[in-house]
């Protein structure tokens, strides 16, 4: 039996790595993710035309995140949105979150569908409303984003912070 191609939302599950325990956590609470990759590039202009000589890349731009579920008492945003509290700002460690396909796991292939390395969460909201479930966005920002298909990285010759 192999698994449909076409990935659905009930076949997703979100997980965060965790590095102590070399184990992907998943987290339950959420009922939609989004990310998205944006390069920048910029058009060479020269005297003697009135095109662009040529367009070329300048920079990938940091990953772009967007998750959201249900508010479940118990599991708030500093735990499983793993919003840094105030006072461990100077000391958070990068997280890593993982998309991965239930269906493929279940059937023994390769799960992972997305995985978004050195990120940062960046923020959480929510709110109560009279006769409706409360929902809870939690917003992330990675440096690198890897698909089913790809691993990306920085080229071998790519500066570095010392």
């Amino acid at each position: 039996m192999s698994a449909p191609k076409i990935m659905s939302g009930a076949r997703a599950k979100v997980g965060v790595y965790d590095a102590t325990t070399g184990q992907t956590q998943i987290i339950g609470i959420f009922s939609n993710i989004s990310y998205g990759v944006t390069y920048d590039v910029q058009p060479a202009f020269i005297l003697g035309r009135y095109t662009a000589a040529e367009i070329d890349y300048t920079a990938a731009d940091i990953v772009q995140i967007t998750a959201s579920g249900w508010r479940v008492i118990g599991h708030g945003w500093h735990k499983e949105g793993r919003l840094p509290r105030v006072q461990d700002l100077l000391l958070h460690e990068y997280i890593e979150l993982t998309v991965i396909d239930r269906q493929t796991e279940a059937l023994g292939g390769e799960p992972r569908i997305a995985t978004i390395r050195n990120v940062r969460p960046t923020s959480c909201s929510g709110g109560f409303a009279s006769k409706q479930l409360s929902e809870s966005t939690h917003t992330f920002v990675g440096l690198l984003v890897d698909d089913e298909s790809t691993t990306n990285a920085e080229h071998p010759t790519a500066a570095d912070l010392p």
